[in-house]
């Protein structure tokens, strides 16, 4: 097998040539070669031109204009960043203390704490402010003190036992299982609720009857909660069976939203648990004696509610087939948007760092990479929002990211877009939904107006490569596809030149779409390097092995480290190699001295042959192929939409590729394909969620028929949420400047993108959404087969008004629970709970309004005759 050496560079004006020895031999030949001329004398390889000194460092660190030295401190994987960094500066601080005035430490650079402790404060807030929004809107709904403390209990507790369960499970708080409670949060009281309202409500009928005729207070509380115990029981299951697809995710999206259902799913299974054991507990003592439950009045936002209910009953009622149309009109216009709607693998973080690669052309020398980046580096500091700028040239050949001294990484530090501002009244106006907005100061532009600024201000250098970012989407590019960037098309084939050219032409095509930056071609390119070949017969006259030339030109002009130097408590390698003179002179090669065996010196020209010629710097293999890569990112655009454009363009090369002899051929990866593949999961999971969710309601409710029409509060649900998406999502006035008046509803659709939060966001909809379908239609059969009422629109309308209030209530504490995420936009931490809750509320409202018109005109036509329910035959006071 051949030994294929690289004997350093050599400095040509801007430019650097690689020496490149090809010995063209066997190592075991060598040696033994090497081994029959040791006889003849002592084997020295030595030269007259060599320098002693320390060894030499190829990549460049600066940090303010000067020299650095920069330490990337990787965790273990089961390690507290936050608790490690702290340690870490705990360290730092001593050092510096050690440390000679002159030298500084700058600990600021990138530090991933500063991201978390941002995000799990605003989650945390997220849930503090939501919890205080429902104290506040049960109060004002319930009317009354007593029946909202009984409500209300459940929250601390559910959130308590969710703590204690995280804690025996050894569940970490963060980000995602906060998140998971905060959009839980207005969903914790929702079992409670229905218990103590319907407590309250048999409360009040057995207080109106005659005295001989009441019942004990803990026999109609026991009966009012075994009542609605069945519904609370299911609806809980099957919000909880939705749910679980989240632990079916592999990959990246598995290990973000994973942690979002346990600490969902953990949180609603402990309220329940509350629901059903400590709520009827604490109703039976603040309830039986309460002196309100001879008022015969409702609160005044249920009476009125009640009142126009009513009318809104008896009017569908009258025309259910036309509501019924009506709607499914709307329910199907708004699902066919979904397919023009952007696409995109999940929303951008707000990280507060962007990471820039600034790419030179290959051969590009040390000085030439930093005078340039240099100049990049004083582009970067005229932007008022950035705060630093560190940048190291090159990488080590034994990192993990060994890269060439025509590379170039920055890592830029932003200021705060948004702080909050200080005193208690601020505090007070960030728990209130829109006046919370008059809390913070804002200064500067936002990250993604910054970002776009620098990559147009970058991208006049000529000569240069420019890929932008931030930290942790940089790795999870790398992750998804080995490239940093959001999409990569990758060229296939065994001819190097073919796959260059197929790379330009995929360049220039994709040049021409709009949406696409930082586009670049993986730096595969030809660059001068000087071969040597030795004479095998010219070295063997000498005694020489090949292994013997290649050895000395390697130690000439890359250096070898031959033993160690103690200067005080340090330790520096002893190189020799050829002095900085020689080392530029390209003409010193041929006029190396080599020592032969014998004693005699021999020139290496006379035994090896020297060419001036050029090579590829780097050959990438993927899959045992060789291959060439094409990438860029996204902006302004919607990535799913990018793609099937560039897929588009592209397809004159595919067919061009297929037509050369070998295997020829491209292939896609990136951030879309993660994400197409984990959306087509999410849509298969979503429909064996409504299977599940199905069969879960019809031994509930006793029948297919009754299923499928809670089951109609999905579509419904969807609804709600498209709206929802299509108002928060609009395009910017600009756009619609030059367009046909017919073109501007594709355009208003195509400004919103779909991610996979949006879709986690879909599928809780489905269980959240049968919650108030199951409590009408079994309360439904209820009347029908405990009450004995007939079937007709009068016993609809009691059971739709009887159930207005719990269903009203749990909607609303719901919606105010999920509002400090839907007003969170931008904010670490809330990027990926943001598009959720989005979905959730606008899903919510669209459900809970439409389902007063949409459940009993169904059940009005199709309920007639159905078997009783699971929940019809529970007791009654």
């Amino acid at each position: 097998m051949a030994d294929v050496k690289l004997g350093g560079p050599i400095k040509r004006g801007d430019a650097s040539a690689v020496v490149k020895i090809e010995p063209d031999v066997n190592f075991a030949v060598d040696r033994a070669a090497e081994y029959a001329q040791m006889n003849d004398g002592e084997h020295q390889a030595a030269s007259d031109r060599d320098l002693v000194g320390q060894p030499h460092a190829r990549p460049y660190r600066e940090l303010r204009g000067g020299m650095a030295v920069m330490l990337t401190v990787q965790k273990q994987p089961d390690a507290d960043t936050i608790k490690l960094d702290r340690r870490i500066n705990d360290v730092l601080a001593s050092v510096q203390r050690e440390l000679p005035a002159d030298v500084k430490l700058e600990s600021e650079i990138f530090r991933q704490s500063h991201f978390i402790e941002a995000a799990v404060d605003n989650v945390s807030e997220a849930v503090r402010d939501g919890a205080i929004w429902v104290i506040v809107i049960l109060f004002l709904l319930m009317g009354n003190f007593r029946t909202s403390i009984s409500s209300l209990s459940s929250m601390p507790l559910s959130i308590l036992l969710t703590v204690i369960v995280f804690y025996l499970f050894g569940i970490t708080i963060n980000t995602m299982t906060l998140g998971g409670i905060a959009v839980a949060i207005g969903d914790l009281v929702d079992d409670s609720i229905v218990d103590v309202e319907n407590i309250y409500r048999r409360l009040r009928e057995n207080k109106q009857l005659p005295t001989e005729a009441q019942k004990p207070a803990l026999d109609v509380i026991f009966s009012a909660s075994s009542e609605i115990r069945n519904s609370i029981v299911y609806a809980t299951l099957i919000v909880v069976l939705v749910v679980l697809p989240l632990f079916m995710m592999s990959g990246i999206e598995g290990r973000l939203f994973a942690p979002l259902g346990i600490a969902y799913i953990v949180a609603l299974l402990c309220s329940l648990v509350v629901a059903l054991t400590f709520t009827p507990v604490l109703a039976s003592v603040l309830l039986p004696r309460a002196p309100f439950l001879a008022d015969r009045r409702e609160p005044l936002i249920m009476r009125w509610l009640k009142y126009w209910d009513e009318r809104l009953l008896r009017w569908t009622l009258s025309r259910p087939r036309t509501v019924l149309a009506g709607v499914s009109v709307l329910v199907l216009l708004s699902c066919m948007t979904l397919p023009w709607m952007g696409g995109e693998f999940l929303p951008p973080f707000n990280e507060g760092t962007a990471t820039i690669n600034l790419r030179l052309e290959p051969g590009t020398s040390l000085g030439e990479s930093q005078r340039i980046a240099g100049r990049v580096e004083d582009i970067l500091l005229e932007v008022p929002e950035v705060l630093s700028v560190a940048r190291r040239t090159g990488r080590a050949e034994l990192d993990e990211h060994a890269e060439g001294v025509n590379n170039t990484e920055f890592e830029v530090r932003f200021a705060q877009h948004k702080t909050e501002k200080v005193g208690w009244h601020n505090a007070v106006l960030r728990a209130i939904p829109i006046a919370h907005l008059w809390s913070f100061e804002y200064q500067g532009r936002a990250q993604e107006s910054v970002i776009a600024d620098l990559r147009d201000r970058i991208s006049s250098i000529p000569g240069a490569a420019v890929n932008i970012g931030q930290p942790i989407s940089h790795r999870l590019d790398h992750m998804m596809s080995g490239i940093r960037a959001q999409i990569a098309v990758k060229v296939f084939g065994n001819d190097l030149r073919e796959l260059r050219t197929a790379a330009y032409d995929i360049q220039a095509r994709m040049q021409e779409i709009e949406g696409i930056v930082d586009l670049q071609i993986e730096p595969q390119i030809e660059i001068s390097q000087l071969q040597m070949r030795v004479k095998r017969d010219e070295a063997s006259r000498y005694g020489l092995t090949p292994g013997d030339v290649a050895e000395v030109l390697e130690t000439a002009f890359k250096g070898k480290i031959v033993s160690q130097v103690i200067e005080e408590d340090k330790y520096f390698g002893l190189v020799v190699w050829y002095d900085e003179e020689a080392r530029r002179d390209p003409n010193v090669i041929e006029e190396t001295i080599l020592e032969t065996p014998s004693g005699a010196k021999v020139a290496l020209s006379q035994v090896a042959e020297i060419l001036d010629t050029t090579g590829p710097n780097v050959l990438n293999r993927e899959h045992v192929q060789r291959r060439v890569a094409v990438f860029c990112n996204v902006q302004g655009r919607d990535l799913a939409s990018v793609v099937r454009d560039i897929k588009l363009a592209l397809q004159p090369v595919e067919q061009s590729l297929h037509a050369l002899p070998g295997e020829y051929y491209l292939d896609y990866s990136g951030q879309f394909e993660a994400q197409q593949q984990a959306t087509y999961r999410f849509m298969g999971f979503a429909l064996l969620s409504i299977v599940g969710v199905d069969l879960l309601l019809m031994k509930a409710l006793g029948s297919q028929r009754s299923a499928l029409q809670v089951i109609v509060n999905v579509p419904l649900a969807a609804l709600g949420a498209i709206v929802a998406l299509l108002i928060v999502n609009r395009p910017e006035a600009s756009e619609f400047v030059g367009q046909a008046w017919y073109l501007w509803p594709g355009l208003w659709i195509q400004a919103t993108h779909l991610s996979l939060a949006h879709w986690v966001g879909f599928i809780t909809l489905i269980g959240i959404v049968s919650r108030n379908g199951i409590m009408m239609i079994s309360h439904y059969q209820h009347l029908m087969e405990v009450d004995g009422m007939p079937f007709g629109k009068e016993m609809i309308i009691r059971g739709s008004l009887e159930r207005l209030a719990p269903v009203m209530m749990t909607a609303m504490t719901s919606f105010v629970g999920l509002l400090p995420l839907l007003f969170g936009y931008g904010e670490p931490g809330k990027e990926i709970l943001y598009p959720l809750s989005i979905v959730l509320f606008g899903g919510m409202i669209a459900s809970t309004v439409l389902d007063q018109i949409v459940t009993p005109a169904l059940f009005y036509l199709f309920g007639s005759g159905l078997p009783m329910s699971d929940q019809a035959s529970s007791p009654n006071v």
